[in-house]
């Protein structure tokens, strides 16, 4: 592993966050990863002191928040979609804040939708998404806390520290009685949520950055970590099942379909783990550290590197498809997504022309965005 090169990503990227929270927002593109989401429609780029909806049939802003740029605000989370087309969303800037915005209120003169700052107590930055379920909003911060909302009435419901206080970077999965939390502080949390107590805790050894995996049963976790290793967690008391050495550290969260797991790290190497045993069913190398979680596209894994390209390969046979890569100016740390038929590609900042690239299932170009 070039281990050099890893740390300088790493480290580019902690301390772009850890300024975040010092000095706000930039009056432009932000420093870190954007956030992208999309639905049937839309997609969502939160990328630094504004995010931009952007219209899935051609490419075309339809409107940002808020109207201009405010340095006190700053995004890098992914916003999250609720059934009423509403976008929680929380800024890394000085603001603190935690969002909702009305996607359905846009203002005809600023073309910006009204925002609420639902919560702004916290000690820290968010980074993480939250989760929400129903009309509760489980969101973790920087601070170390996980903080539990009700979208009802905009009030705290509780508050837990998770650990020591080490850094929440990832959003919570459930099962429907427990969240599954990651932390910078090496370990995985369980925590009930009918008491709000942790139930178990497992460490794994480094670092975990990305939001663990659950299986379609609900009954096993799947987290890589920075110990450059994958593992299989029973998720009912946090035993370790498995563990997979990886060639480098594992930033991204594992992605899982059938009976096989898909993760990446920042070695650039893209592995197939079989989910009972942990066993490498394949693993291939596209061209730099990968960073996002793989994509599952019909047959196909997509996943996106630094080197900003976006390779697909045969879930199956591992095969590179013949069409792809794909080549997007820009670092790319931020997972791709779907929508549709289209795969959404954001890049970092530097070096990217475009705030967002739509690509067709072939890997070609179909339009790109920028700020008007």
């Amino acid at each position: 592993m070039n281990t050099k090169r890893v740390t300088l990503v790493f480290l580019a990227l902690l301390g772009a966050l850890l300024l975040s929270s010092c000095a706000g927002g930039a009056a432009g593109r932000g420093s870190s990863w954007p956030g992208l989401a999309a639905d049937t429609q839309t997609a969502y780029v939160a990328d630094g002191a504004q995010i931009f909806a952007v219209r899935l049939s051609d490419g075309a802003e339809l409107w940002k928040y808020p109207a201009k740029a405010d340095a006190k605000i700053s995004f890098y989370a992914t916003p999250i979609i609720l059934e009423d087309g509403r976008l929680v969303v929380g800024s890394a800037g000085t603001d603190r804040c935690l969002y909702v915005i009305d996607t359905a209120k846009v203002d005809a003169t600023t073309k910006s939708p009204a925002a609420t700052c639902i919560f702004n107590a916290s000690k820290d930055h968010w980074i993480a998404a939250p989760l929400v379920v129903g009309n509760v909003v489980y969101a973790p911060n920087n601070d170390g806390y996980l903080y539990a909302l009700d979208l009802s009435d905009n009030q705290m419901i509780w508050s837990l520290q998770i650990g020591g206080g080490g850094h929440l970077w990832a959003a919570p999965v459930s099962d429907g009685t427990k969240l599954y939390i990651s932390s910078l502080d090496h370990s995985i949390y369980a925590v009930d949520i009918a008491s709000h107590k942790v139930a178990w805790k497992t460490d794994l050894g480094g670092s975990v950055t990305g939001s663990p995996a659950l299986s379609s049963d609900g009954k096993t976790l799947f987290a890589g970590s920075f110990a450059s290793k994958v593992f299989a967690l029973d998720s009912s008391s946090g035993k370790v099942l498995w563990e997979t050495t990886t060639k480098g550290w594992a930033w991204g969260s594992p992605t899982v379909s059938d009976q096989t797991v898909y993760v990446g790290d920042l070695d650039g190497q893209l592995y197939a783990l079989d989910a009972a045993t942990g066993k490498i069913a394949w693993s291939a190398q596209p061209d730099g550290p990968i960073t996002g979680s793989p994509l599952l596209s019909g047959d196909l894994v997509i996943v996106t590197t630094e080197s900003g390209s976006v390779f697909a390969y045969s879930k199956e046979t591992r095969a590179q498809q013949a069409s792809w890569p794909a080549s997007v100016k820009g670092k790319i740390y931020t997972p791709a997504v779907q929508a549709g038929d289209l795969i959404l590609v954001a890049p970092l900042s530097s070096g990217a022309e475009y705030f967002l690239t739509a690509l067709n299932p072939d890997g070609k170009v179909v339009w790109n965005f920028k700020p008007q």
